[in-house]
């Protein structure tokens, strides 16, 4: 009788496991697309944040491409994807001869992904850390 319990509770216990569901979007592309900002937070020598504007966005395009619009200033650069982890970005600035810079690429740490918001955190540079949060 022991033994028929036994096989009967091992299975069981087995579905338990692998039924569980993290939450969030699995789907590294479900940043693709057009994002408001909500706020952006900067952590430096004094902490700031920053409510978006009704204009303000990042816009992933499906070719690598990204378009951000922070209040007066206007970026266009490319980015990648780590899964769902992270978003490597590079921006291309103008520098003070009218020629295009491209920056040193910045990997964020994507959290909190759903088909309505998302968070993208940069690493803990010394002059500070950005977190972006977003939402469509």
């Amino acid at each position: 009788m022991k033994t028929k319990y036994t096989l009967i509770i091992i299975p069981v216990l087995v579905l338990c496991l692998f039924s569980c569901k993290k939450t969030g979007s699995t789907n590294p592309t479900a940043i693709i697309g057009k994002w408001s900002i909500a706020k952006i937070a900067y952590y430096q020598a004094r902490d700031t944040t920053i409510t978006g504007l009704a204009t303000d966005y990042y816009n992933f395009s499906s070719d690598g491409s990204l378009t951000i619009q922070d209040h007066q200033d206007s970026y266009n650069g490319i980015y990648s994807l780590n899964g769902t982890k992270s978003v490597g970005i590079t921006i291309e600035i103008v520098n003070g001869h009218g020629l295009g810079v491209a920056s040193s690429p910045a990997v964020f740490t994507i959290s909190n992904l759903t088909d309505h918001s998302v968070t993208l955190t940069s690493p803990p540079y010394p002059s500070g850390q950005e977190i972006v949060s977003l939402q469509r």
